[in-house]
């Protein structure tokens, strides 16, 4: 049996009812009666309201930290820390979902306007943008915002030209480059002070970190075939307000940091000489109860180096002692990278020897291997004989 009837948009329709043919009429009244009822009464349907978002951006940055401690190395993890304190320091009450364009060129604009006057360094605002982005993109995953809200908030911001086009970049290299001569000059210097001069020495001709040299260990000594393993590096610690600053031995820097460096008989002579003097003024033997015996270097109670005193009293040092330009210990691996460029050296060989990441395209056409050791040995050596006959320098 067929019922036609027409809904109330003019649209016919057509109901087919099945059954006994006694019984099919009082079906047919059946459905036409519901059938009027769900047109006087029709239901209403509702897309719910999406919940508001209460998501401020100094929340945000707590997430992200949170996800980013467990990828990264501490000393980098501290770095991305500075960055995201500045952050909630300028947009943190915000909310996420109300963040624009305009608020993070603003903040690009406060950062890049530095401290006393002196614009803030490019490096320091593209860091603060890369991590600005990362928080947003967090915020992206966790459907705070829109992948639309992201692109349109993080797209085409640029650091201020007085930044870009002050020559900071040109002046720290200038102040922080060494010749041969300068070089020679902070070794006479501090030749009256053992430690710091063999120190010094030892930097100069291995372009290592202070904080990887501070925490290498006796195993790590591979003489015989002429390299120093890096597998760990000097970390400060957390602490508390008004606390005296720590470290412990802990990763390195990342993961092109953990590699050989290659050491000449001249390297090892110098560690050997300093050895030497650990155990002449008492240093070595107060290691022992300490657990710092197996360290390449101990302070004067035999506990693991403070790279900042350490550098701060080296400093001082130089001021009262030499006539020579101001000198830390990051310089040594500056010089170091710039005088095997001279020499003729493999730039990838450098640049694996003193543990950077080689991204470029050259990477996939590089081997990384041991054969950067001994290719870069009589360049090292050629550096140790030209420290010690300055005039002879490139």
């Amino acid at each position: 049996m067929e019922s036609h009837f027409h809904m109330m948009t003019g649209m016919g329709k057509r109901k087919v009812i099945t059954g006994k043919k006694e019984d099919l009429e009082q079906k047919r009244i059946d459905f036409l009666t519901e059938l009027c009822h769900q047109m006087q009464n029709p239901v209403v349907t509702t897309t719910p309201l999406a919940p508001v978002c209460t998501v401020t951006v100094k929340d945000a940055v707590e997430a992200f930290l949170k996800q980013y401690e467990l990828t990264v190395s501490h000393q980098t993890f501290l770095g991305e820390k500075t960055n995201t304190n500045n952050i909630s320091r300028i947009m943190g009450d915000m909310l996420v979902t109300d963040v624009t364009f305009d608020d993070f060129k603003n903040f690009v604009n406060v950062i890049s306007k530095g401290k006393g006057g002196n614009p803030a360094a490019p490096k320091t605002a593209r860091n603060h943008i890369i991590t600005f982005k990362k928080v947003m993109m967090c915020c992206q995953k966790k459907r705070w915002i829109s992948a639309d809200d992201y692109e349109l908030i993080t797209s085409d911001v640029k650091i201020p030209t007085y930044v870009t086009d002050g020559g900071h970049e040109e002046k720290v290299k200038e102040k922080k480059s060494l010749t041969c001569t300068e070089a020679r000059e902070v070794l006479e210097a501090l030749k009256s002070n053992r430690r710091y001069y063999l120190v010094a020495r030892i930097l100069f001709l291995t372009g290592m970190r202070p904080q990887e040299f501070f925490a290498l260990e006796k195993k790590e000594l591979v003489q015989d075939e002429g390299y120093i393993n890096i597998r760990q590096a000097l970390v400060k610690q957390d602490k508390a307000k008004g606390a005296e600053r720590t470290f412990d031995v802990g990763t390195t820097k990342n993961r092109g940091s953990r590699r050989k460096v290659p050491a000449t008989e001249r390297v090892f002579h110098y560690i050997n000489e300093l050895e030497k003097f650990l155990v002449a003024d008492g240093s070595r033997k107060k290691s022992i109860p300490a657990g710092n015996e197996n360290m390449i270097i101990v302070d004067r109670n035999g506990n693991l180096i403070d790279e900042h005193a350490f550098e701060v009293n080296m400093v001082r040092y130089l001021q009262r002692n030499g006539d020579c330009k101001r000198f830390t210990l990051g310089m040594p691996r500056h010089f170091y990278q710039d005088q095997l460029d001279i020499l003729g050296a493999n730039v990838n060989d450098v640049e694996k020897a003193v543990g950077h990441v080689i991204d470029t395209v050259a990477e996939k056409h590089y081997k990384v291997n041991e054969e950067y050791v001994r290719r870069l040995a009589p360049y090292i050596e050629q550096l140790g004989t030209m420290l010690e006959n300055a005039e002879k320098a490139v």
